[in-house]
């Protein structure tokens, strides 16, 4: 009984990230993939957002990385309160996060990904000032219930986002 607690404690810890408290990537892509196969089976639509967190490293470097500690854990903190049970979300690296939205068309994702980008900005954030993010968009219309593909996309969608001044939502193709 014992054992069988720890096994279950150490395995609940490979998939979390300790700073956010939230899946990490591996929590993510175990979790997506089977959102993915139900969703497909279901015949309901699933939207990625791909988010990053905006002139990260100039803020870790200018003001430390307690500072960007706390821009994550409040990022993470947003997307939280914006997900529904069936969505998944994690942090995949970095100041990178990603979320699968179930049963969700681009417009109904666009319009979360908005909120979280606005809530963000929003944050009172007096070290320095403004917080920003990107999130880049793809959907299963476009490429199928791949995960690998669905990040591919979402992820040309978020470096145009950048590309277009940061703190805004792109939509892959």
């Amino acid at each position: 009984m014992v054992r069988e607690r720890a096994e279950l404690e150490y395995r609940q810890a490979s998939l979390s990230d300790p700073l956010t408290g939230i899946g990490n990537r591996r929590a993510f892509v175990e979790h997506g993939e089977r959102l993915l196969l139900r969703c497909r089976d279901a015949g309901q639509q699933v939207t990625l957002l791909l988010c990053d967190l905006d002139q990260f490293k100039r803020l870790n470097d200018t003001l430390g990385h307690k500072v960007g500690d706390h821009a994550l854990i409040s990022f993470g903190q947003v997307m939280k309160s914006r997900m529904r049970r069936q969505d998944v979300f994690g942090r995949i690296g970095g100041e990178e996060f990603a979320c699968l939205l179930a049963d969700a068309d681009a417009r109904v994702a666009q319009d979360v990904a908005e909120r979280i980008r606005s809530e963000f900005a929003n944050l009172p954030f007096s070290p320095s000032g403004v917080l920003s993010v990107s999130i880049g968009m793809s959907d299963t219309a476009r490429v199928d219930y791949n995960l690998d593909r669905l990040m591919g996309e979402a992820d040309r969608a978020l470096y145009e986002a950048k590309a277009a001044g940061r703190n805004c939502v792109r939509v892959a193709g």
